[in-house]
């Protein structure tokens, strides 16, 4: 990929993810009349419609069609992808060459199910609770993102063999 393209797509997300976010407060303008604290790690929409007033159920129905497109079409593409890339180590003649394949697969399916299965609990309205919002919303936000670069590197051959190392020192205690 160019540098040209690179750039392209990050001014494309950059400006959209700006568009999105912008358009609900544009909808329906927010009066808050429940306080003025959230018991929550970050200012998450949501969370903050629960100290909202009024009828909100034009802004939440947008919301969610807004979630739906955001989060199903990238899935979407990602589960296509998944499809063909299957059908070809499928192809793959011997089992070692499957077998290395299929894991470097299934490291980036741990992230992708982890991230989308919590954002999609959360947004897509299986969630309700502010402090079961607040464990999801830490989860997608924070644990993924710092298990994402260990999830990775654990099909290095030196992190493997430098955490076998590791963990037998400890159980050998």
């Amino acid at each position: 990929m160019s540098w040209r393209v690179c750039n392209r797509i990050t001014v494309v997300m950059w400006s959209g993810s700006f568009i999105l976010s912008r358009v609900p407060t544009i909808i329906k303008p927010l009066v808050f009349c429940r306080g003025n604290q959230l018991n929550h790690v970050a200012c998450e929409i949501l969370v903050v419609l629960e100290l909202a007033c009024g009828d909100l159920s034009t802004l939440k129905t947008f919301m969610f069609f807004q979630t739906f497109f955001v989060l199903i079409s990238p899935l979407v593409f990602i589960v296509v992808s998944y499809i063909c890339i299957i059908a070809s180590l499928l192809g793959i003649h011997s089992a070692y060459g499957r077998s290395k394949a299929f894991s470097t697969c299934v490291s980036h399916l741990t992230v992708v199910i982890m991230f989308y299965g919590t954002s999609m609990t959360m947004y897509m309205g299986q969630a309700r609770f502010s402090s079961t919002l607040k464990y999801i919303s830490l989860t997608y936000g924070v644990v993924t993102p710092v298990l994402n670069p260990f999830i990775y590197s654990l099909r290095n051959k030196e992190v493997k063999e430098a955490f076998k190392k590791i963990l037998s020192k400890y159980s050998v205690m």
